[in-house]
């Protein structure tokens, strides 16, 4: 069985194509049979149980606690926050029927779960000793995405969503940087760069007071949004009744934060790393580290297969696989895990087995290098770390090089990347560059939230500017 004749879309060509062809040819989901929800395949399912392990370490060694809410959110709890509600009505899934009766209590499908967590927040705290509070919960939510796209915008999706109380503001900005941190953190642990910083007012979350984010850029240029942690201030507590009684003997409002990353960090580890032989995984997320590939004739079977069970064996604390299949060449196997990524492949044969030796192959550079085999598992591991290493430096410069600085609106042209400028921030402005160019704010670097921008003029409307921006195309 020789490698299929599907090929891979060369991202020069078509991007989007090529995505989708990396999907599906590595094996990572598929659509289902409702629109805009997809089927998340083992090898797919790994990659994001890999990340979720991780981040559950950074976010539970916060003191953060796993907590558990309903699918179900009442609309009268969604509608109790105007901007709330009117940011997320045109993605709720709503049931009307339920039971062989149509309900006289209309729920949504959780697209987010503030409304359906704070009636609860109200009952349990009271007082400031019951404070801070910090809780986390793993779930799915539906957003009823009118283009939907594996993993980045799915109607139904996977994510962490934290949400916390505290007696002040101060307390709960700390909180909101924390987790910011710790999201930029978890995309350095998959190697990906990100630019950390503040939504515009446009672009924050519904009902919050500040949104911050953390922004990745796929090899086409585009960003990607890979987290969001918010400051909600006393917006929610106001209409949920989320009060404590200070040690002034008053009540006061309680102040929160909420704070997510899904599975979008999925399409973003794609888009980050793949080139057009497929993906190309750091070892830290990767499901399978190490692949063996024995190459042998009927007369040296049993000699390279034993001796690359040997290798196998030796190298036990990676997460190594051994391609045993018969009926396939080196040719087949060899394309088929390049496709998937796997950072690092060893290839036994004959001469290999002969010498005590492994033929080392690196996806991320296409390198090969022959070892001793006493030196494999120590060499490996330092690989690991190589790769990982290079996988982000080239993002990294990718991103670097294609963040172009402009001075005004008619400097945009079709470079693709991010555009860096001088803005004054008006809503007017935002509306007038999304319309003409399908370009919003991604976001207020954290590094220049503090500094006075490049250029005194705003670059769309020649007002007084404010700050530097990113701004960009979207997935």
């Amino acid at each position: 069985m020789e490698p299929s004749k599907r090929v891979i879309t060369p991202q020069a060509e078509d991007f989007p194509q090529w995505y989708q062809d990396v999907v599906r040819e590595a094996g990572l989901a598929e659509s289902s049979d409702v629109r805009g929800c997809g089927i998340v395949k083992p090898y797919g399912y790994k990659i994001w149980d890999h990340i979720k392990t991780e981040l559950a370490r950074k976010i539970e060694a916060t003191g953060a606690e796993n907590v558990y809410f309903p699918l179900f959110v009442p609309i009268a709890n969604l509608e109790a926050e105007a901007d709330h509600v009117e940011g997320f009505s045109p993605e709720l899934a709503v049931v009307t029927h339920a039971g062989g009766e149509e309900l006289t209590e209309k729920y949504a499908v959780r697209p987010t779960s503030e409304a359906a967590m704070y009636t609860t927040y109200a009952k349990w705290v009271q007082s400031y000793r019951d404070l801070p509070m910090r809780l986390n919960q793993w779930n799915n939510v539906v957003r009823w995405e009118k283009r939907p796209r594996a993993f980045l915008r799915w109607s139904e999706f996977q994510w962490q969503e934290g949400h916390s109380v505290f007696v002040d503001e101060q307390s709960a900005l700390d909180e909101v940087w924390q987790m910011l941190a710790i999201y930029k953190d978890m995309y350095a642990h998959m190697a990906i760069p990100v630019i950390d910083g503040k939504k515009s007012e446009s672009e924050k979350f519904a009902g919050a007071v500040m949104t911050t984010t953390v922004e990745a850029m796929a090899r086409d240029g585009k960003a990607i949004q890979g987290a969001t942690s918010h400051y909600l201030g006393t917006n929610f507590a106001k209409v949920f009744n989320v009060k404590y009684l200070g040690a002034d003997g008053e009540h006061h409002l309680a102040h929160q934060t909420s704070w997510g990353m899904s599975w979008r960090s999925v399409g973003a580890l794609i888009m980050a790393h793949g080139d057009d032989n497929g993906l190309r995984l750091p070892p830290n997320v990767a499901p399978i580290q190490v692949v063996i590939v024995p190459i042998y004739k009927d007369e040296n079977k049993d000699t390279v297969l034993g001796f690359a069970r040997r290798i196998a064996s030796q190298l036990s604390s990676m997460r190594v696989h051994l391609d045993e299949r018969d009926g396939q060449t080196p040719g087949f196997k060899f394309h088929e895990w390049e496709v998937k990524g796997i950072p690092v492949r060893l290839e036994i044969g004959g001469k290999e087995a002969d010498e005590k030796a492994v033929t080392v192959y690196r996806r991320d550079t296409g390198a090969k290098e022959k070892i001793s085999a006493n030196d494999a598992w120590e060499y490996i591991m330092k690989l690991f770390g190589d790769i990982h290493d290079t996988l982000h430096d080239q993002a990294q410069a990718f991103m670097t090089s294609h963040i172009h600085r402009i001075e005004s609106i008619n400097d945009i042209d079709d470079r693709i990347g991010f555009f860096e400028a001088s803005w004054s921030e008006t809503l007017e402005s935002e509306k007038l560059l999304k319309e003409r160019f399908s370009i919003v704010s991604r976001v207020l670097p954290r590094q220049y939230e503090n500094t006075v921008p490049k250029n005194a003029k705003c670059f769309i409307t020649g007002e007084p500017a404010k700050h530097d921006w990113y701004f960009a195309k979207s997935y």
